[in-house]
């Protein structure tokens, strides 16, 4: 068990110290590792919980250190106290012993004193209370360990209590959703195979080809290594549902990359029409490909482009999921939270539009673009189509029926907590025909 908590402790190294995507090194990690399965649920536990909570922890250890520590020591103190605050299994004395080994490997006698001092010290006190906490942004920002900056942004927007069920949304552990591949499987084809596979099965209520499936890792299996499933979130799936793609469409799915729009958009076409997806990097490419490959899908091209510039044809349809903060799936990526600031939005926001002004040339009129983004974040959601709408008198809003409640709307602002899947923006607009 030792072992386990030092990978944890390296993966958090990695990503506090280095700045490297939690999912992308702990998949890494656990593929170098031979790990059982306890020991991988304990390892992805460790390194989420202590990122997820990471605002949260260090309000819990900060009366407790009265000199300067070091940035490593502090890391390993908040997945201590990660621990013995969420993990009811695990013994006091099993998480002083085991930090104060790590400690000892990787500082010597002195520090691994210093962090069991720390610890003990700690677990004889009363730990503080944020709900006591009497401002409110700043005890959701305690609370549920997100940036004050983003809870201030969120309750001008939404209120309090809405921002209060999105923080503590976000802490929630994501369920697996995939995606059926229609033109390989029926959905109940789909469902009986991973049922054979040994996971237990429920078909989604608002799309019918989205299975929330429970048990071992969706990518173990051979259904999605066949590409009879795409792991996908179902907020996601929405986009492509709402591009609508009808028989003979020419489709662009700008911004692509992994290509998992683009796949969806292929599928409900139904081996007709065609989707360019294309990526600004050159090596993500290879990554929409794969996917392409996997599904046996014949109607899709993957080029590199850059969204900020001319395209040399007109699209029926173009897709366009910008660029964004990412500040709606912080369930899957926990550690984007403490990454933005309000400047990277504002630069985000001017990116946005100046790909949305540059694809506008591409549509044909008549033809819709479907604006999407995985954020929460206003600025970049209704701002950016309202402003853009009001520089292009030529577009209009296209709406379209709400996924649940089938009540026509312009702009989809989804939630976590509204249908336990990613916060996601969606807004649909037509160019006006030629008269």
């Amino acid at each position: 068990m030792e072992n386990v908590r030092a990978l944890a402790f390296e993966t958090l190294e990695a990503i506090f110290q280095d700045k490297a995507y939690s999912n992308l090194k702990l998949n890494e990690v656990l593929k170098a590792n031979e790990l059982s399965r306890a020991d991988k649920n304990l390892l992805t536990e460790l390194v989420y919980g202590t990122i997820k909570r990471k605002i949260t922890l260090e309000y819990y250890l900060k009366p407790f250190v009265q000199t300067r520590i070091k940035g490593w020591m502090r890391h390993l103190l908040w997945m201590s106290i990660y621990q013995y605050q969420y993990l009811d299994k695990v013994p006091d004395h099993a998480i002083i012993n085991e930090a104060v080994e790590i400690a000892k490997v990787r500082g010597g006698l002195h520090n691994s004193k210093v962090v069991n001092g720390i610890l003990r010290n700690m677990m004889r006190s009363n730990l503080p209370n944020p709900a006591d906490i009497k401002d409110d942004k700043q005890r959701i920002s305690i609370m549920y360990s997100m940036p004050k900056w983003i809870v201030k942004h969120w309750v001008t927007h939404y209120g309090v209590d809405t921002t209060e069920r999105i923080a503590q949304s976000m802490l929630e552990r994501p369920g697996q959703t995939v995606r059926v591949n229609l033109t390989r499987k029926t959905v109940a084809q789909a469902i009986q195979q991973l049922q054979d596979e040994g996971y237990t099965v429920v078909q989604d209520s608002d799309i019918e080809y989205c299975l929330h499936a429970s048990g071992k890792p969706v990518a173990e299996s051979r259904a999605f290594k066949d590409g009879i499933v795409s792991i996908q979130d179902k907020s996601s799936m929405f986009v492509a549902q709402i591009l609508a793609p009808a028989e003979g469409d020419d489709i662009l799915d700008a911004c692509s990359a992994p290509g998992g729009k683009a796949c969806q958009t292929a599928e409900l076409l139904d081996g007709t029409g065609h989707v360019d997806a294309t990526d600004i990097h050159e090596h993500k490419i290879d990554l929409i490909e794969h996917n392409v490959r996997k599904l046996r899908l014949k109607n899709v091209t993957a080029f590199q482009h850059d969204d900020t510039k001319p395209y040399e044809k007109m699209y029926d349809k173009i897709l366009v999921d910008a660029p964004c903060s990412g500040l709606g799936v912080l369930r899957h990526k926990p550690e984007i939270k403490y990454m933005q600031t309000p400047e990277t939005i504002n630069n985000l926001v001017e990116l946005q539009l100046e790909i949305m002004n540059n694809i506008k040339d591409s549509v044909k009129p008549g033809g819709v673009i479907v604006y999407s983004t995985c954020t929460i974040e206003q600025m970049e959601n209704e701002n950016v189509i309202y402003t853009f709408l009001k520089q292009n008198k030529d577009f209009e809003f296209e709406p379209f029926s709400h996924p649940r409640t089938k009540e026509e709307v312009k702009t989809l602002q989804i939630l976590p907590q509204d249908f336990d899947s990613d916060g996601f923006f969606i807004t649909k607009i037509r160019r006006k025909e030629n008269k």
